[in-house]
């Protein structure tokens, strides 16, 4: 039947042809009715289709037979799904899909057929998807832009033909649509979004797609002369797993946009125009509970604001957008975390203003998260307090964004640039005072940030030269209340990367540099922060400087890999950060001065066997030193003593035949010295340890999937240790609700929690200071809940809860007893009272009303006090939003935001009394109406 079908297609589009050609004199150029700078593109011939052999090589395909279609759209083609109007006749028609999966480079088992016009400023999209099981065909519901578990197909192109970057318009058989901008050959940008149109059709036959998506819609070079634009197509068959490609994606080889095939003779004579505006309005009722008295909340308030967002497109090849007094909402609240470390918890960036076109400000650093621009110092929560000792108080959540704006683009040559810059307004809080009094107080400076990002490309995408800078000032009050904040900032970075042998090979590296200035408050503060401790007594190569203004520093890596191949890839690399590498006041580090160097090796296969779809095993290692390494350079114990990090590493992953998954990951660190045990203080031990993880998943495809992880560690004395068990439930009960829960209990013991340090003075072994330690047993418990309700392609409703109980229980006090090392000193438990004003112990610690009392010298009176840590935590925050996108581009939000949380002094778990507890604390409800309105000019 299909084969018939086409054969049909083909006469037609012959005459088709035939008839064009008599009509239409040759490089006539289609004009769109509502935009008449848009010129339409035509679309001459398609050739070079990549499709792996079996000797898991490349081959190019010789060029097709040219086809014209350089008519304007008649007013009968309607996007509707069927495809039955004589325009489509005079197609360019794409066939001979291969998989990707499960047999790379094998013919497909259904086949597709996608036709592809231009005209009337727009890209007109056709695609019969064959299925002999039509009634397997999975149309699951989604809310746009989220991947689900439908049979999907999608278009890629590149206008540009750069082989880096691209865009990719999908559809799945439920209609909704999922678009993303490609950028770095392989990479995905979730967060961009178009307005165009779709529709989709299932049949006897399988299904239909049919999309028009406007030239304004995309970035493309205007030019008299025909052009090459890079196109490729894709299609997924959820019931079979079945993913196929018009040119092979394979899996041996690194990029997406640089295996696409070339549609040759694409004719635009002008860039179309872009200037797309965004108002909005926001209506928000907050209640929650309120303290009697309290003259700032009475338990209820309501406000409004308005905005607006802009986007321009400056030529072919920028955008400018814009935003004013920006709102972010509908954005989904961060999850709750219990953090007892030295360091700051990263979040990610949800902000839509600051995730679109983030790709072309990411610069990152060695190190988990660590990056040179981190956009959620913009907008951040105010960092002063109220002076005095106020009743009440009313400070703002977050810092106001007053106006941000950004200009990205690429150039014909290959010349990426990003620019953006934001201003945060001076934020003021309110304070009340017993006696009536009230004032208000500067809780955060007004600032300026400055980002500049600038890419070339060489060769065809394989070379990559890459700068970026960031700035910040602050405009700090002349009292000198908040002289303890730099005044400015400059992070700047080089990165360069070089591939060859088809991009089997890479060379890369970068080189960054900070500068932070301010008071000497501030940089003293910085100083003594946990990334860098130059107080610590100790060290060897820095120290504290209370009198210094500025500080500079840098950070560089140097990696070479094998990043492509039938079986073995693998990578080595070296780098390093000096001491002064400060980044925090625009980026994201919290890494302390070091050097460092790793590699790893790893070997995959991915056809499938007897038990096995495919399988990768990888081998990894890496180690830190402090720089104090070279103060004995060619001494073992030398680099021993100043090991900060390491680790070596061995995981895998399969997939079974039936689509199950399996993931395992074991881990040995050996013994190290940490920097921030002590806080500050000097280096102590942190003992050998083991871990091994184990993760199972379901198919996915089914209504109900779950998966389940394990995870065990232990240090190598035997005192400390860990285990950890989740898992996650989905159920689809129906093609547009999806339930998911993921459940986590973990218990844990350390030896090693800091407490606090006493800085007496006259214990010589940790440098007369003392630094308490606690042997510590947490126990806790957390679950996301997630809904997702699809009504329509445009409505959808999404549901996010997570509640969290966490209990600390600090077992036994104790102090370093002497530094680089793992010995402790016990402080003995006893009971004491107070004499006097004193606390007499008959022991070397007792606690009296929730208070610690310690007796360093043993004389029976108490030296220090501390408050007892033990602690438990209740959480629950919750997101609701209903999503109705009501024209392409415009769209109302309801969203409720609901948390509850409290803080105790227990340290015991039970599940049953927190949970009690938690459902029955006053909860804190936002209800928000947000509407905005597209409008395309």
């Amino acid at each position: 039947m299909a084969s018939t079908i086409r054969e049909q297609c083909g006469r037609r589009a012959a005459l088709g042809l035939l008839a064009a050609s008599i009509l239409w004199p040759a490089g006539a150029v289609a004009q769109d009715k509502a935009s008449p700078d848009d010129h339409a593109p035509v679309a001459d011939t398609v050739s070079e289709k990549g499709a792996r052999v079996a000797s898991g090589g490349v081959q190019r395909r010789t060029p097709a037979d040219a086809l014209h279609a350089a008519a304007p759209m008649p007013e009968s083609l309607r996007i509707d799904g069927v495809i039955d109007e004589p325009a489509w006749e005079n197609a360019r028609v794409f066939t001979d899909f291969v998989q990707e999966q499960p047999v790379e480079g094998a013919p497909v088992e259904h086949e597709t057929e996608v036709r592809v016009l231009f005209g009337d400023g727009a890209i007109w999209v056709a695609a019969r998807m064959w299925d002999s099981e039509p009634d397997r065909i999975v149309a699951q519901l989604d809310r746009r832009d989220d991947r689900g578990q439908s049979d999907t197909f999608s278009m890629h192109l590149d206008p540009n033909l750069d082989g880096l970057t691209g865009y990719m318009f999908g559809i799945s058989a439920a209609n909704v649509q999922r678009d993303m901008y490609m950028y770095d050959d392989d990479q995905l940008d979730g967060a961009w979004d178009a307005v165009w149109t779709s529709s989709v059709r299932i049949d006897d036959q399988g299904w239909t797609a049919e999309f028009r998506i406007p030239l304004s819609q995309i970035r493309y070079e205007a030019s008299e002369e025909p052009q090459a634009w890079g196109i490729n197509f894709f299609r997924e068959r959820s019931a079979s797993a079945e993913r196929s490609y018009y040119s092979l994606v394979s899996q041996l080889r690194r990029g997406r946009v640089s295996q696409m095939g070339r549609m040759e003779g694409v004719r635009v004579t002008r860039p179309s125009r872009r200037l797309e505006v965004l108002p909005y309005a926001v209506a928000s009722m907050h209640r929650g509970p309120a303290e009697p008295g309290d003259p700032f909340f009475s338990g209820s308030a309501a406000t409004s604001r308005v905005g607006a967002d802009v986007s321009y497109g400056l030529g072919a090849a920028f955008t400018l957008d814009a935003t004013v007094n920006p709102d972010f909402g509908q954005v989904e609240a961060d999850p709750a975390v219990i953090n007892l470390s030295a360091f700051e918890t990263f979040f990610d960036e949800q902000r839509p203003f600051f995730v679109e076109d983030a790709r072309i400000f990411d610069f990152g650093l060695s190190g988990g998260r660590n990056q040179l621009f981190y956009s959620r110092r913009i907008g951040r929560s105010p960092s002063g307090d109220a002076p005095g000792d106020p009743t009440f108080t009313d400070i703002p959540d977050n810092t106001s964004i007053l106006g941000a704006a950004k200009l990205a683009g690429r150039t014909s040559s290959g010349l990426s640039v990003g620019v953006l810059g934001a201003v945060t307004g001076a934020e003021t809080g309110r304070s009340a005072f017993e006696d009536g009094a009230r004032e208000e107080f500067l809780v955060e400076p007004r600032a300026e940030y400055g980002v500049l990002s600038l890419a070339q490309d060489f060769n065809g995408g394989t070379t990559q030269i890459r700068g970026m800078g960031t700035a910040m000032r602050r405009d700090l009050p002349g009292d000198g209340a908040f002289d303890w904040l730099p005044s400015s900032a400059f992070n700047g970075g080089l990165r360069f990367e070089h591939q060859w042998n088809d991009r089997e090979w890479a060379l890369w590296g970068f080189l960054a540099g900070s500068h932070v200035r301010g008071d000497e408050e501030a940089i003293t503060r910085i100083q003594r922060a946990s990334n860098h401790y130059f107080q610590r007594p100790d060290a060897t190569r820095f120290a504290l400087d209370p009198t210094a203004r500025s500080m500079s520093g840098a950070e560089w890596r140097l990696q070479f890999e094998r990043r492509t191949g039938d079986h073995w890839t693998g990578a080595i690399w070296a780098a390093e950060v000096t001491k002064g590498f400060e980044i925090n006041e625009t980026g994201f580090s919290g890494t302390a001065e070091r050097v460092d160097g790793g590699f790893r090796v790893g070997y995959r296969e991915i056809q499938p066997g007897d038990l096995f779809r495919n399988y990768n095993v990888t081998f990894s290692t890496f180690h830190n030193w402090s720089h104090e390494a070279f103060d004995d350079t060619w001494s073992l114990d030398s680099w021993k003593n100043a090991r900060t990090g390491g680790s070596y590493n061995v995981r895998g992953h399969a997939e079974l035949l039936n689509y199950w998954g399996l993931r395992a990951n074991a881990s040995y660190r050996p013994r190290q010295m940490s920097r921030s045990r002590t806080r500050g203080g000097p280096m102590m031990v942190v003992p050998a340890s083991t871990s091994l993880r184990v993760n199972v998943d379901s198919d996915r495809r089914k209504a109900v999937s779950f998966g389940t992880n394990m995870e065990v560690s232990s240090d190598r004395r035997g005192d400390g240790g860990s285990y950890q068990i989740g898992g996650n439930l989905r159920v689809r009960p129906s093609n547009n609700v999806e339930v998911s829960v993921s459940p986590r209990f973990e218990s844990s013991r350390s030896t090693d929690q800091y407490v606090t340090t006493v800085r007496s003075g006259d214990f010589e072994p940790t440098y007369g200071n003392r630094y308490l330690f606690a042997d510590l047993e947490r126990r806790s418990f957390s679950m996301e809940g997630r809904v997702n309700w699809t009504f329509t392609p445009d409505v959808s409703l999404q549901v996010f809860a997570q509640p969290l109980l966490s209990s600390g229980d600090y077992v036994r006090y104790k102090q370093l007893g002497r530094a680089e090392s793992f010995d402790f000193d016990a402080f003995v438990p006893g009971t004491g009272h107070e004499v006097g004003g004193d606390v007499r112990c008959d022991a070397s610690i007792c606690e009296l009303d929730g208070t610690q009392h310690v007796d360093f010298d043993g004389d029976g009176t108490a030296d220090h006090a501390f408050t007892d840590r033990d602690f438990n935590f209740r959480s629950l925050i919750g997101n609701a939003v209903l999503r109705w996108e009501y024209r392409p581009g415009s769209t109302v939000f309801f969203v409720w935001q609901r948390q509850q949380s409290q803080r105790a002094a227990v340290g015991d778990f039970d599940l049953r009394r927190d949970t009690d507890a938690l459902f029955g604390l006053p909860a804190d409800n936002r209800f928000i109406i947000k509407v905005n309105y597209w409008l395309g000019i």
